[in-house]
């Protein structure tokens, strides 16, 4: 017998439609799970009724987040994400990890001063990545998803709208419904997709989000070799915003 009640799987069925194509970056999969594949994958088997409750309620909690703060976001694999929720332990220390990303999601997403547009970076490691490489022989062993990288992004926000307040050259304020794009290429939908798919293919990716175990690693500068790639196809845009 399950522990996970049918009205929370029910729940989390009802998103799988608001998420679009579902594409995954993970070479050969043709599509990132669906809210009730990742919960069957992650706690189908507990028999723990309020601990699996709380994590259908904080997997679809995270789910709309991103779905309401980063509507244009193309990948979703949160098959690692989704394993972290878990193993976070109790009901509280559940809820307690979604609430964090939730709070991420609306303080850098499309509702927000910041206004990236996807949650992208975040997901698959980047942002991770390049903070581990800064204090390598404190950080190596924190994961993308813990808490102490998750007080840094925190604090990243926060330096960032002070940068917005002072009309900072590279994080200005922007102009109308415009999204904030700092990188030296062209994050729209099409170019961020084949950008992406390709990073995937050449094991580019820091945070193989798509598996549960969530391989990852932080030893290579990723967000250069990312931007390196992306001119190579051509996509550099000079300086962002």
């Amino acid at each position: 017998m399950t522990g996970i009640p049918d009205d929370e799987r029910a729940a989390l069925a009802r998103l799988t439609p608001l998420l679009g194509a579902r594409a995954s970056v993970a070479p050969g999969r043709p599509q990132a799970p669906t809210p009730l594949e990742l919960l069957e994958q992650v706690a189908g088997d507990s028999e723990d009724e309020a601990r699996g409750r709380a994590f259908a309620r904080a997997l679809g909690d995270m789910i709309v987040a991103v779905l309401d703060n980063f509507p244009d976001n193309i990948f979703w694999d949160l098959d690692y994400l989704a394993c972290c929720l878990w193993q976070a332990g109790s009901a509280p220390a559940i809820r307690d990890l979604a609430r964090r990303v939730v709070s991420l999601c609306q303080g850098f997403g499309n509702k927000s001063t910041l206004r990236f547009r996807y949650a992208h970076d975040f997901l698959y490691g980047y942002d991770w990545a390049r903070w581990v490489t800064r204090k390598p022989e404190e950080r190596a062993g924190v994961g993308p998803f813990d808490p102490a990288f998750l007080d840094h992004l925190d604090g990243r926000q926060a330096a960032l709208l002070e940068l917005v307040a002072r009309n900072d050259r590279k994080y200005a304020p922007l102009r109308g419904r415009e999204f904030r794009n700092p990188f030296p290429f062209n994050r729209e939908p099409r170019e961020e997709t084949q950008l992406h798919h390709l990073l995937a293919q050449v094991d580019l990716i820091p945070l193989k989000a798509w598996r549960l175990d969530g391989e990852r690693r932080w030893d290579l500068p990723f967000t250069d070799l990312r931007a390196q790639l992306a001119e190579r196809l051509g996509l550099s845009r000079g300086e962002g915003r």
